[in-house]
């Protein structure tokens, strides 16, 4: 049986494919996110889509006043009726943050997460991400974090990637190498 994630990307990638080729890439994600928060946020409305019980047609008709009241585009409009005629619907948030992902990959833009032992001013949050865009040779977007247990120095996340500069995992490099143990 397939996750939601996986059943989320095909349809992520045709819509990006569709709205790629209509210049609306960016757009389609703010009408795409405005929806699924719609519907996140009402727990009636997640559950009559994701409802056996509801009818097609019922279904249909509630998507059609939701449509019409946030006046989405003709292409985000038909996508959701592909979702709904493929009863996909309840899997919106999933295709959402599957359709976001891929326009970041699409605009080159990369999410990092920062994490240090004590909050960064935005000088030092500046320097940072500047330093990430050169090391990655893409824009950015990063997500600054606190965490006490790091002492001092900062890791950094970048998809699987981390890159940990703390001082605590400085400190256990060091206790490893006095005991004689080997990082596996």
């Amino acid at each position: 049986m397939s996750s939601p994630t996986q059943i989320a990307r095909p349809y992520a990638d045709a819509l990006a494919n569709s709205a790629e080729a209509a210049g609306k890439l960016v757009e389609v994600r703010t009408e795409l996110q405005a929806f699924a928060d719609t519907v996140a946020g009402s727990r009636e409305l997640h559950e009559l889509f994701a409802s056996p019980a509801v009818t097609v047609d019922n279904k249909k008709a509630v998507l059609d006043e939701i449509v019409n009241r946030m006046a989405l585009s003709a292409l985000v409009t038909n996508f959701l009726h592909v979702l709904l005629g493929n009863t996909r619907m309840h899997h919106i948030a999933f295709v959402n943050r599957a359709y976001s992902a891929e326009v970041d990959r699409r605009t080159g833009v990369v999410k990092a997460q920062v994490t240090s032992a004590s909050a960064l001013s935005s000088e030092e949050q500046s320097t940072l991400t500047s330093k990430l865009e050169t090391m990655t040779g893409k824009q950015v977007i990063v997500e600054f974090g606190t965490d006490a247990d790091l002492i001092g120095g900062v890791v950094t996340r970048i998809g699987s990637r981390i890159y940990d500069g703390s001082v605590r995992a400085k400190l256990d490099a060091y206790k490893r190498q006095m005991t004689g143990q080997v990082r596996a």
